[in-house]
């Protein structure tokens, strides 16, 4: 492996999706999903279009972030066998990023913060971040979890990051306490940086033992003419 070697991170746990490198030279390009594209369809194109136009090779890997989740089945599903696919065949190092480190990377200024994702029902899969100072990285304070939205705590929050299925019930009482809702983001370039600084910190995974993070068990659909189960 290189002494620098080149980072590939993939984030596509929501509809919208994209692959990111950072070259021997340190510099960071992107690569966004087709917009019509189904993410099994377009994501491992995304990344030969992408590693064609910087004129790199797959061998050049030495990292692959992938982000864990929560957020839509299929997309976690494929973008996670996908990095270990690559993981595995190219001997890279793996490394795991739970999305909540995704949207917080974007996030300037003071914490704690909440990141509220998979919006369901009256709960979210809540993640509370935190860091020593407005140029530090974001750590995770609490780690993500399942909640209803009458027990997630807001009083001491700098933001509250949620998108626009987050319970009313949550908003109101961000309102009530003076916590501002930001809309997350989920950025390819911002899971690169996480990867980067995740590898840094020797955080890898073996590829047999990576896992999307789900908030809830995936919904079946029962087929009752056919009598089986479909995903």
């Amino acid at each position: 492996m290189s002494a620098t070697p080149v980072l590939l991170a993939i984030e596509a746990s929501q509809r919208r999706g994209g692959v990111a490198v950072r070259d021997r030279d340190g510099l960071d390009h992107v690569e966004w999903l087709g917009a019509s594209s189904k993410h099994d369809d377009d994501l491992l194109a995304a990344v030969d279009r992408l590693y064609t136009r910087l004129r790199l090779a797959p061998a050049d890997t030495g990292v692959v972030g992938v982000s864990t989740g929560p957020g839509g089945f299929t997309g976690l599903r494929v973008a996670v066998a996908t990095a270990k696919m690559l993981a595995e065949s190219l001997g890279a190092r793996l490394v795991a990023v739970p999305t909540a480190l995704v949207v917080a990377e974007r996030r300037l200024g003071p914490g704690p913060i909440t990141v509220a994702l998979a919006s369901k029902q009256g709960s979210v899969w809540e993640t509370r971040l935190d860091r020593a100072g407005d140029d530090a990285p974001w750590t995770v304070e609490q780690a993500g979890r399942l909640s209803d939205a009458v027990a997630v705590r807001v009083d001491d929050l700098a933001a509250l990051m949620g998108d626009q299925y987050l319970p009313q019930e949550l908003r109101d009482r961000c309102a009530a306490a003076g916590v501002v809702v930001v809309e997350p983001i989920f950025d390819p370039v911002a899971c690169l940086a996480v990867t980067s600084r995740l590898f840094d910190q020797g955080r890898t995974i073996d590829p047999l033992a990576i896992v999307p993070i789900y908030a809830r068990p995936p919904a079946v659909v029962i087929n009752t003419d056919r009598d089986r189960y479909r995903p």
